[in-house]
């Protein structure tokens, strides 16, 4: 986490808090994308995958729920929500994103 600026760690931390405050418990939170792998830039996003038994799996439901936080902290971070259950190497995005996800939680 080194490469990370201290601001986008606090941003994802703000983020994870509310969401804890607002009954949407973090199993997980993972940084991946660009900032996990050190290619990041001006325009790329803060791709972030939230693992909670919360989200009732419809991933576009639970996106959007996830969105009315982030728009209060950093409308760059793009959540991506899982169900611990579906957070495993079964599934391509979660297997990419353990392979190479820096944990933030």
């Amino acid at each position: 986490m080194d490469k990370i600026s201290s601001e986008v760690i606090e941003s994802i931390k703000k983020l994870l808090l509310l969401l804890e405050e607002n009954d949407i418990h973090i199993k997980q939170a993972l940084l991946f994308g660009s900032y996990a792998k050190g290619t990041n830039d001006s325009d790329s996003d803060i791709d972030l995958a939230i693992v909670s038994d919360s989200f009732s799996g419809n991933r576009f439901v639970d996106k959007e729920i996830i969105r009315k936080y982030v728009v209060y902290v950093n409308s760059d971070i793009s959540p991506i929500p899982f169900r611990t259950e579906d957070f495993s190497e079964k599934n391509l995005l979660a297997k990419e994103i353990l392979s190479y996800g820096i944990r933030i939680v």
